[in-house]
């Protein structure tokens, strides 16, 4: 009996500590391979793709699609989520397939915070590569070679209008080298996007505008922000401690950790992506 209850406890212990990590790693339901089984549906409904990692995504930190679709007629326009968590620029090119095979009008793109993340450390890049089976260590001008393709792609295999968002700084240090790190990263965004003729969102530099006038002073070392991540997770998911608390409770004044976002810069993303989608006369 006591060996059935012991058996129970610890099923009961693994169950409360995977559900945090079930819940921020489920892909979304309006996801490409989703919808791509019922487009029929539509009713000649526009398709907006949004594209990138776990900002995209949504289920760590604030996400701003929701807030995208909360602004959209739904009547006239079905929004697809084709962001999926820890992806780098090349994963994303892997996944290009689905989302050019949606037939959008509309394609927005938010990547390059793990690229960016990744450079900041051997220790780090090295894990990446291992845990998203990159086919080799991933630095800036991969990056810059891996997103000109999708552009490149998305632009000859649909007749979508493309926006590509610049990424979120790392954290809210400006003195801080994965800052300024995050910095590179934005500037060859733009570069990709002036060169390629694309619609550039200047993300990025809004959160640096308003960094500014409200400094943000993390109390935790960004080596500590895998673990302080995990954390966060499991305060959001058991304990419904809202992304902006956890933010703030950290020092952050625009993130809820050193990479992902609060309701702040989120609604920065939203609002960019909304006039965006207002600017191609299709709103």
């Amino acid at each position: 009996m006591l060996l059935i209850l012991n058996f129970v406890i610890s099923a009961i212990i693994i169950a409360i500590a995977a559900y945090p990590f079930v819940k921020s790693s489920r892909l979304p339901k309006n996801r490409p391979s989703t919808y791509l089984k019922t487009p029929s549906v539509d009713n000649g409904r526009e398709v907006i793709v949004l594209a990138g990692d776990s900002l995209t995504h949504g289920l760590i930190g604030f996400g701003y699609v929701n807030m995208v679709h909360e602004e959209l007629d739904q009547t006239r326009f079905r929004l697809i989520n084709a962001g999926v968590n820890a992806h780098l620029v090349w994963n994303l090119s892997e996944r290009l397939e689905e989302i050019i095979a949606c037939r959008p009008s509309i394609i927005t793109i938010l990547i390059g915070t793990n690229d960016a993340n990744a450079a900041t450390s051997e220790k780090e890049c090295k894990a990446y590569m291992k845990n998203l089976k990159l086919p080799c260590l991933p630095d800036l001008a991969w990056f810059q070679e891996i997103l000109q393709s999708v552009i490149n792609r998305l632009q000859n295999e649909t007749s979508a209008s493309i926006a590509i968002l610049s990424i979120p700084t790392i954290g809210e240090v400006p003195d801080h080298p994965a800052f300024k790190l995050s910095l590179d990263y934005g500037r060859v965004i733009k570069e990709i996007a002036i060169k390629s003729r694309v619609t550039y969102l200047p993300l990025q530099e809004q959160m640096l505008a308003y960094l500014e006038g409200n400094p943000g002073s993390p109390k935790y070392p960004l080596e500590r922000g895998r673990v302080q991540m995990l954390l966060s997770i499991f305060k959001h998911y058991l304990f419904r401690t809202s992304w902006d608390k956890i933010g703030e409770d950290s020092g952050f004044i625009l993130h809820s950790d050193y990479l992902h976002l609060n309701s702040i810069s989120a609604r920065m993303a939203a609002d960019l992506i909304i006039q965006f989608i207002k600017s191609t006369q299709s709103f």
